[in-house]
């Protein structure tokens, strides 16, 4: 498709309001259409809101939103939206009424997969209202699952909007800007040179022990916090870390077996690799949350971690 002008709307309104759970459908999915539309203007496409606040039922709201759709001559009109599924289902997904729209409903769903989430494809609806009723082809994206405890540790509006315009312009805005970066000592090679932005520090099928790992927050100015299990040690509480903070230890021949961090002032998510166990889902640092094991004797062998 030629995309040069575009119609977005956030799904439902504080009178019809969408999903519940870890957070609400309809407050994130306002959050992730401005700036969806912020991005694509940056970009000079042609966007118009076509967000209904005012409908008082389902129908009036949908209604409403066809209406504004179609009072535009617009290429695409885009539904944000969030689901839910009594805290089962997580993952994206984009809904569709025909074919016309499959390469952009693709290459959303896969732009979003992306940042973590379960890539749940590309469905065909001829039954939803807007889908069915809007002039110019339309698709519906269900960015995640709002009652996801796997999903909300992975959601940012800032990102998810980040990766819907990746998807549709093939613009990456994100690209060639670190966040992160981190290395890590390696059983019988020593410290690596620091990688960045999800990308694996460590090994993987090669039995190596992680022993050792700094983080270096200052891209995003990161108040981050870590514990670590170690073996034959302990659990070591290491407070605020900075760049020169060692989390583990150094020529002990001992390895990494759980960590914990904890960021407090922007959305980080790790996972890890274990001996026997192979990776981690990606989790949120939430102080709460451990990734490894302890009492078990298995090594860390790779970690990768992100802002999201």
């Amino acid at each position: 498709m030629n995309l040069k002008t575009l119609n977005i709307h956030a799904g439902h309104n504080f009178n019809v309001s969408g999903a519940d759970g870890y957070f609400s459908e309809t407050t994130e999915s306002r959050n992730v259409k401005n700036a969806v539309i912020s991005k694509l203007q940056s970009l000079d496409y042609k966007v118009y809101d076509c967000t209904d606040d005012s409908g008082k039922t389902q129908n009036e709201n949908l209604k409403n939103i066809v209406s504004k759709c179609n009072d535009h001559a617009a290429d695409l009109n885009i539904s944000i939206h969030f689901n839910a599924s009594n805290g089962q289902g997580h993952g994206v997904e984009v809904l569709q009424y025909s074919n016309k729209t499959k390469t952009a409903a693709q290459n959303i769903c896969n732009a979003i997969a992306q940042l973590g989430f379960k890539n749940r494809g590309v469905k065909d609806r001829t039954d939803l209202y807007v889908l069915k009723h809007t002039k110019a082809p339309a698709i519906l994206i269900e960015c995640c699952f709002c009652d996801s405890a796997i999903d909300a540790g992975l959601y940012n509006y800032d990102s998810m909007a980040a990766a819907i315009v990746k998807g549709l312009t093939g613009v990456d805005l994100t690209a060639n800007k670190t966040k992160i970066a981190y290395a890590g000592h390696i059983q019988d090679i020593g410290w690596t040179n620091a990688v960045t932005d999800g990308a694996t520090c460590g090994t993987v099928g090669k039995a190596k022990r992680l022993e050792a790992i700094q983080i270096d927050t200052r891209h995003s100015n990161l108040d981050l916090y870590a514990k670590a299990h170690i073996a034959n040690v302990g659990w070591k509480d290491y407070g605020k870390i900075n760049n020169n903070t060692v989390i583990g230890t150094v020529g002990q021949s001992k390895a990494l077996e759980c960590l914990c961090l904890n960021c407090t002032n922007a959305n980080v998510v790790y996972r890890v690799h274990q001996a026997n166990v192979g990776w981690s889902s990606w989790t949120k640092a939430d102080g709460v949350s451990t990734l490894g094991s302890v009492g078990q004797s298995l090594q860390l062998e790779a970690i990768e971690i992100k802002v999201i």
